[in-house]
């Protein structure tokens, strides 16, 4: 068996109460440059007179699915229309009607009529009468307001309904007599449905901040007693304690603002003109007497080493984010090519002082070897030799004769191989890496030879 699966609308819980008409009208979006979208019609300023009397034009928007708030003013305009040109009959008044409701409301419209206009069995045998107009509106606005739309909006406004901050007490009053004078408008809605002038009193009372009503507390005032004239005339004597109390916060700071910019500016101009200096109340290790910090807070030694002693030893590290900004600050009056030529003649220029540098302390190096070499040989030489003339002078023994004429043999020997060794160092340093390529493939006797 099938059964009919029937949508039923959710709810979230917890919603909030919502109005039909809000307390403040919505704005519609500007649509000025399209003409299309209104219908203008001429108005006598009085009701009765002649038709070549003064007149003056009404532009009435356009009618297709909008919201209640716009029909409800369509509406108005229609009674306006119809009471200044004095239009009684049925079928100017539905022509009326035509002219400014379009599209689907423009078909409900019709079709309502059609029916006020037909008998039992559906044929049209009346003529439009001011009442099948009537009707055939009511028809729209059924279609056109929500559910319950005439119990929502009351509910509302009993007890979600709030004076907004922007709004002062009077245009707040204002406002809800404009909602209750629509309610009648409504679906179902009659001049029964509108509030009653007390309790239009109730709303406006609770309306209004919760600091009000204690202030009416306090001073024994009860609003549902008394007029609504008097709550609104009480109601302004906040708004104007409140202006005056926001208006004196205001100034306060603005003058304390004003009085730190003129001292600020005051500053600023003593120190320029060096007329109010402060006098030496620090002293640092590095700059003295001074007035601004000590030797812990002084930044130089900060930067230099801990505790306020210069590092020398410290590395700065060169990275390319430091060179890029110095050659950008170098480049603001010319161009970067510029600056990167002259980096590079400096960097050549450099380079060569350090080849330079390093080759005097190479040539340096070698002549202290050579030297003491020199004085190797010497040493050698001059101390057998003083042996040799005492042996000759005849003041030692034939042993010790013996025994020195041995000694002197050998120190010649050394002599000798001291000489050549001298001789094949000056050689090499002469020919460089080709002399030793060249000693290589040669034999030790030829290599001798080489040398003289």
């Amino acid at each position: 068996m099938l059964r009919s699966k029937s949508v039923i609308p959710k709810v979230k819980a917890g919603g909030a109460l919502s109005p039909v008409l809000p307390l403040v009208p919505i704005k519609l979006a500007a649509v000025d440059d399209d003409k299309g979208m209104f219908v203008v019609f001429e108005l006598k300023t009085r009701v009765g007179q002649p038709a070549d009397s003064t007149k003056y034009k009404k532009y009435v928007r356009k009618f297709d699915e909008g919201t209640p708030q716009e029909w409800i003013d369509l509406l108005k305009d229609l009674d306006e229309i119809w009471t200044q040109n004095s239009m009684t009959g049925g079928t100017d008044r539905a022509s009326t009607v035509r002219a400014v409701v379009k599209g689907e409301s423009g078909v409900s419209f019709e079709t309502a009529l059609q029916e006020a206009r037909s008998d039992e069995e559906g044929v049209v045998v009346n003529n439009i009468t001011a009442n099948h107009v009537t009707a055939a509106l009511n028809a729209v606005t059924n279609s056109v307001f929500p559910h319950r739309a005439l119990e929502t909006q009351k509910l509302w406004m009993t007890r979600k309904m709030f004076k907004p901050a922007d709004m002062t007490t009077r245009q707040t009053a204002a406002a809800i007599n404009r909602l209750n004078n629509a309610l009648p408008l409504f679906p179902n809605g009659s001049e029964a449905s509108k509030f009653t002038p007390q309790e239009l009193i109730g709303l406006l009372e609770w309306s209004l901040p919760p600091a009000w009503r204690a202030k009416f507390d306090l001073d024994g005032y009860v609003p549902s007693l008394h007029p609504k004239i008097k709550l609104i005339e009480a109601c302004e004597a906040i708004e104007r304690n409140e202006v005056t109390i926001d208006k004196s916060k205001s100034s306060d700071a603005s003058a304390n603002k004003k009085v730190k910019f003129d001292v600020s500016k005051v500053k600023n101009k003593a120190d320029q003109k060096g007329s109010a200096r402060k006098t030496a109340s620090f002293y640092c290790t590095e700059h003295g007497k001074n007035s601004t910090h000590s030797t812990s807070d002084c930044r130089v030694l900060k930067y230099l080493g801990k505790n306020g002693t210069a590092d020398k030893d410290t590395k700065r590290v060169f990275s390319n984010k430091t060179f890029r900004k110095e050659l950008h600050l170098l480049a603001k009056k010319s161009s970067k090519a510029k600056v990167l030529d002259l980096y590079t003649t400096a960097i050549n220029r450099e380079r060569a002082k350090l080849e330079k540098k390093k080759s005097a302390k190479r040539k340096a190096r070698d002549d202290s070897d050579s030297d003491s070499g020199s004085d190797m040989s010497v040493n050698v030489i001059s101390a057998p030799e003083a042996r040799v003339k005492k042996i000759k002078t005849g003041k030692t023994t034939d042993k010790t004769f013996k025994t020195a004429a041995k000694s002197v043999d050998k120190t010649s020997d050394v002599i000798a191989e001291e000489r050549q060794y001298q001789k094949r160092l000056a050689w090499l340093k002469d020919h460089g890496d080709k002399g030793k390529i060249l000693l290589e493939g040669t034999d030790t006797e030829d290599s001798d030879n080489l040398f003289e």
